[in-house]
Order: C-alpha cells, then sequence, then structure tokens
C-alpha cells in the first residue's frame, strides 16, 4: 500500500504504469496521443494550471463545464477550510439539514416560476434519471414513453443512455424500451411524432445541445413548450453543462423566456470544489409524486445533501451572482465568437463552421481539408474516420505543445473543438487563445501534422 505522503514522491513514469495496470490503459493511449501523458500538474489557480516542471498553462476547458469559477476559487477553499475547522456534522441522515434547505431555497429563489422542490445527488446522469422516474411517478405507469433528440447525451447509465443519441455508447448495452428520438430542433418532427399520442411521459431536451455547442431555433424551445403543455406531456430540461451562466443567462432556456416542469443541474453547481447535481421539480409535480409520508423516500441515494457539498454550492452560487459572472461570460462570450468567426473567414477551407453561445463556444474542422479530400478520392485512396479525428487532435495538442493552453472536442464530435473557459476569463485570455490558433492554422494540415511536437514541454 502507498501512503498520501508518499504520492508527490511517485514519478511520473511510475503514475503511468498505475495507471496502465490499474486504471485504463486506452484511456493511458489517449492521453500519449494529445500529448497529456508527461505533463503533472501541481497547483491550480484562477485560469491557470502549474505543472511540476514550472510550466504554466491556460486552461481553456473550464473543468468541461465544472470550473466556471475557475480553480481553487479562494472564497470556495475559504468555506471548505472553515468547515473543517469547526468539524460540523457532515452526514445528515437522521436530522433536518439546514445545509439542504438553504441550498434548496436558494434554488427555488433563483429559478423562475414555481420550480420549488430539489433533490440533491452526486451527477448529471444521475439528476436526469431522478428526473426521469419523478415524471413516471407523476404520469403513472400508462405513460411510460420518453421523447429525447437523436443527438443527445444525457449520462451513460443505462437509463440515461436510453435517452442520449450517443451511439458510440450506447451500442454494447441492452436500453430501456420505450425511449425515442427526434432531431433536435426539428419542432415539426416532434409535433409529428407526438400527435395522436397518450403514452408520452416526458420530453427531454438540452437547453442548448452542449457535445458541439449546437443552438436550437429562436423559437424552438418555446413552441415546444406549448406543445407539450397541451398535450399533458412534461418537459425536462437538462441544464448539466449549460446552467449557472456558460450561455450568457443562469440558464439557457431563460433566452425563450419559458419554464420547464423539471430541470436538471450539476458540473459547476458545485463550483469545481464539490460533486454535486440536482433536479429542481414543479410544485404541483413533486407534491403528487413524492408529497405524502408514504412515497418521501421512494427515491433516496446514500450522498444526498451532505454538508459540505451543500454548503460548497450555496457558496458557488453567491459568488456567481456577487461577481456578476454570468454577464460577463454573456459579454467575453460575444467577443470570442466574433473572434472565432474572423478565423472562419480567413480559414474557410480549414474550418467548417462556428457556433456557440456565451462562453460555450467552439469551432468544427472539415474531416479533411477540400483540396486534401479531392486528392484522396482521385487516388482512391480511403482512410475512414482517420483524418476527422487527426486534425482537432493535432490542434489540441499543439495549443498545449507549443502555446501552453489547454482545450478538447467532446469523444461524439472528435472534428469539434471546444473553447469554453471559466466565466472568470478576461479578454487578454481570449486575445492569446485566438492569436495561437491563428499561428496553428496558418501552417495547413500537412506542416500542422509534421509540427505536432512537444515545444512547450520539451
Amino acid at each position: 500500500m502507498i501512503k498520501t505522503s508518499e504520492i508527490d514522491r511517485l514519478s511520473q513514469k511510475e503514475i503511468c504504469r498505475m495507471y496502465e495496470e490499474y486504471v485504463n490503459p486506452g484511456m493511458l493511449k489517449f492521453f500519449d496521443l494529445l500529448g497529456f501523458k508527461e505533463i503533472r500538474p501541481v497547483r491550480s489557480e484562477g485560469m491557470y494550471i502549474y505543472t511540476k516542471d514550472g510550466k504554466k498553462i491556460l486552461d481553456f476547458t473550464g473543468g468541461r463545464g465544472v470550473l466556471s469559477l475557475g480553480h481553487n476559487h479562494p472564497r470556495l477553499n475559504a468555506v471548505r477550510k472553515r468547515m473543517e475547522q469547526d468539524e460540523i456534522l457532515v452526514v445528515w441522515k437522521d436530522f433536518v439539514s439546514p445545509y439542504v434547505a438553504v441550498l434548496a431555497k436558494n434554488l427555488a429563489a433563483i429559478c423562475p416560476g414555481d420550480l420549488n422542490y430539489s433533490f440533491f445527488c452526486n451527477s448529471g446522469a444521475e439528476a436526469n434519471e431522478g428526473a426521469m422516474k419523478i415524471a413516471e411517478k407523476y404520469q403513472g405507469r400508462e405513460k411510460n414513453v420518453f421523447v429525447s433528440a437523436s443527438n443527445s447525451f444525457h449520462g451513460k447509465t443505462h437509463a440515461t443512455l436510453s435517452i442520449s443519441g450517443c451511439e458510440g455508447s450506447r451500442k454494447f448495452f441492452k436500453l430501456l424500451d420505450n425511449c425515442f428520438f427526434v432531431p433536435y430542433g426539428d419542432y415539426g418532427a416532434l409535433a409529428q411524432f407526438v400527435s395522436n399520442r397518450k403514452d408520452i411521459c416526458a420530453v427531454i431536451l438540452e437547453s442548448v445541445h452542449a457535445g458541439n455547442a449546437t443552438v436550437p431555433p429562436e423559437g424552438y424551445l418555446k413552441k415546444v413548450r406549448k406543445l407539450t403543455e397541451e398535450a399533458g406531456i412534461l418537459l425536462i430540461l437538462d441544464e448539466v453543462f449549460t446552467g449557472f451562466g456558460k450561455t450568457g443567462k443562469l440558464f439557457a432556456f431563460e433566452y425563450e423566456d419559458i419554464v420547464p416542469d423539471i430541470l436538471t443541474m450539476s458540473k459547476t453547481f458545485g463550483g469545481g470544489k464539490a460533486t454535486i447535481a440536482a433536479y429542481i421539480v414543479k410544485e404541483r409535480i413533486f407534491k403528487k409524486a413524492y408529497g405524502s409520508m408514504d412515497d418521501s423516500l421512494i427515491h433516496t441515494t446514500t450522498y444526498n445533501g451532505f454538508a459540505n457539498e451543500c454548503l460548497t454550492a450555496i457558496e458557488a452560487i453567491n459568488i456567481l451572482f456577487e461577481e456578476n459572472l454570468v454577464e460577463n461570460s454573456r459579454v467575453m462570450g460575444e467577443y470570442l465568437l466574433s473572434q472565432l468567426k474572423n478565423l472562419k473567414n480567413k480559414y474557410p477551407e480549414i474550418i467548417k463552421d462556428v457556433r456557440g453561445i456565451g462562453l460555450l463556444c467552439g469551432m468544427e474542422f472539415y474531416p479533411y481539408f477540400p483540396k486534401v479530400a479531392g486528392f484522396l478520392k482521385q487516388n482512391k485512396i480511403f482512410l475512414g474516420d482517420m483524418f476527422e479525428k487527426y486534425v482537432c487532435g493535432a490542434i489540441i495538442n499543439q495549443l498545449l505543445s507549443e502555446h501552453g493552453i489547454l482545450t478538447f472536442s467532446s469523444p461524439h464530435y472528435a472534428n469539434f473543438l471546444h473553447l469554453s473557459p471559466s466565466l472568470i476569463v478576461k479578454k487578454e485570455e481570449v486575445d492569446r487563445v485566438i492569436s495561437a490558433l491563428d499561428s496553428i492554422l496558418l501552417k495547413g494540415l500537412f506542416k500542422l501534422g509534421l509540427g505536432v511536437g512537444k515545444n512547450y514541454f520539451k
């Protein structure tokens, strides 16, 4: 057994060997391909990660939706330190928790309409699964159909995979029956599916499809809300990634001025310090489903409402408002998107599309450039999806290795580069990323491939 005091003395080679033997060798290869394998972070603060060999990395991932407040926000550190010093009770199973009560009250205060009753859990998948269960309990078992979008992602449990369109993860598992898909943003397709059906429990959608920053057409969510209300179908909106300011509004659905029946959230809910998630539901739905004493314990979890998680989330929400970070997300997001569009105009043969809202932005690359595609076709060369993964991966590698900038792509959209920083990002940091992208894209495809190296970390 290795003691905690010994971990910092382990070499990177020893850690990688343990990953190979005890964690996930395939994941280790993935880290290696992107140039991440040899990097040893030792400290983080704000927008930056510091490595063991003294390098400073600009983190433009926002922790993939977790770090809207940046790394190690001092107020979050302080509240967690105070909890430890005061030795507060963490596990509240036999008493009424003031921390659960205050967090739920605060959520109700910032959510629109009568979204009043919250349940706290650990992950976005668990929040979505809980939302499905309370919807089914409210509607009754005769309404057992769930409808979601064909390119959606709601989690990797069996139930949430059943309503997710990510075929790469779904195809190996037996999924729930009665889960159907319609194209995201296509109101006509949803309306046609819903017509004359009496067995639909709920429609679940991402307010913005986070996997590749797809914003639905204007008015789409408003029309979906009207349709579901008229048909007696519950509307569940998944804001696991987009919630708490990521899109320039507190929640992305607020752009459409609607209120869902159930709202799910996680990721930055805990400020990057707490693994906490929630669903919040309209009062009438909660009281019918779980309002009686007999029904009150139907849906529970071991780690529901731990004091340290709830206190951290309470502080994180207060920071979000007091530091005006939702507005910063809107302003910096507009600036970032405008600069990305300038790059698209400059490199039309490399960048296929630029899209996003707030600080959920990114650029989609051609799987291979048009001239290269013509050459391959002319010479009857077929390389499958190699180029699709190659182009974006090479850019991620060079941003890190040559410029000390950390970015990412979704495993389901290998040619889409996410540029989704923490909400504390400043203009000069956006400019640094745009300048780095410009210098990389200037090389073109072949030089891009030849230039994949580790200059920044050599």
